[in-house]
């Protein structure tokens, strides 16, 4: 035995130093992750609950798609122009309507979006892309070499007068039964003269109506658009509101600040607004297909047809003419007797000719 110095641990060779990169190592952060830090500076923006909630069905969406062919993580480097066109194609073939959704039938849940949902994701997609173009997540959008997508144009069959004046005549029919029928009486008349959004009727209150003017505001917080506008009364409209804020006034005990209450006392909810009225326009003999928005979409119809289309632009509480245009398409019967009226052959740019002229 030597008598050497004992080691803890037994010598190993000196190792050599690492060999490091020039370039900085960047730790990959999911699509999640980052989606979640866009979030955040939509929520700062202020934006509304409901365009909040549909940013959120967009990446539920995308994220469900990418899971489809794939368990791999997800990367924001996997949002490629492939990826988008791909997307598109599932929205539209494959994806289930309603998935998940323990309130609607299995009927409903068919295969394949409509085009309207489809454009609807593919904005708030290209709104996150421009995000990340901005905090520099990313250096190329993918959208920049998407071809689009194109989808059929809506065709809006609205109401026409007749059915509306049908519509009023069986809730007015309706109105002598109970103050539910009363309220709903009124509420039909102020859709139709002012032209609201539902949400906007439903959330009026008593000091929205000028009593002096005869005209009532829509206060910002309570319009899409985030802008007040006043908005004219017909005489019979305002008299039916001061009528029930009359029979309001039977309510006991603490209610809302509303125009439109329930039996409770309560706000309104649209989905029974929309069950009650259904069951007018079944009553009137109208066989299109009702929902509460067709009700504004054709009184502005009307409106073009003998009014102004900035008047309507101020009323339907559009900044953006355009806007308007895509809201009011013209009635049938409009088209044709402006037709009549301006078209080459019409009588304006025909010349007249005796009835003695014969020819030879």
């Amino acid at each position: 035995m030597s008598l050497n110095y004992f080691d803890d641990k037994e010598k190993v060779k000196k190792r050599q130093p690492h060999k490091r990169k020039a370039e900085k190592h960047i730790k990959r952060e999911t699509l999640k992750s980052i989606y979640e830090r866009f979030m955040e500076f939509k929520v700062k923006q202020n934006l509304r609950a409901g365009t909040l909630n549909k940013f959120v069905v967009t990446y539920n969406s995308i994220e469900k798609y990418h899971a489809t062919y794939t368990d791999h993580p997800f990367y924001l480097a996997d949002l490629t122009t492939d990826f988008i066109s791909d997307y598109v194609y599932w929205l539209k073939h494959d994806c289930v309507k309603f998935e998940g959704n323990a309130y609607m039938p299995d009927t409903a849940k068919t295969k394949g979006l409509s085009d309207a949902s489809i454009e609807t994701r593919l904005k708030n997609l290209k709104t996150f892309m421009a995000w990340c173009i901005k905090e520099e997540l990313i250096l190329r959008n993918p959208f920049d070499k998407f071809e689009g997508f194109k989808k059929d144009e809506h065709n809006i069959d609205i109401l026409t007068r007749e059915e509306l004046n049908r519509l009023l005549k069986v809730a007015k029919e309706h109105s002598k039964k109970s103050f539910k029928h009363y309220r709903d009486y009124v509420l039909l008349h102020v859709l139709i003269d002012c032209m609201f959004r539902i949400t906007e009727a439903l959330l009026l209150a008593p000091s929205d109506i000028d009593h002096v003017n005869k005209t009532i505001i829509i206060r910002p917080n309570n319009a899409k658009s985030r802008k007040a506008r006043i908005v004219p009364l017909s005489s019979k409209t305002y008299r039916l509101l001061v009528q029930l804020l009359e029979e309001n006034e039977a309510f006991d005990g603490e209610v809302d600040d509303l125009i439109f209450l329930s039996l409770s006392g309560r706000m309104l909810s649209k989905n029974n607004v929309l069950r009650d009225l259904r069951k007018y326009a079944e009553e009137a003999g109208i066989t299109k297909r009702f929902y509460l928005h067709l009700i504004r979409h054709s009184a502005a119809t009307h409106y073009l047809e003998s009014g102004d289309i900035e008047s309507l632009r101020k009323i339907l509480g559009h900044s953006d003419l355009r806007t308007v245009l895509i809201y009011a398409h013209m009635a049938d019967s409009t088209v044709v007797e402006k037709h009549s009226e301006h078209g080459f052959f019409s009588t304006n740019n025909t010349p007249s000719r005796k009835r003695g002229n014969k020819r030879i």
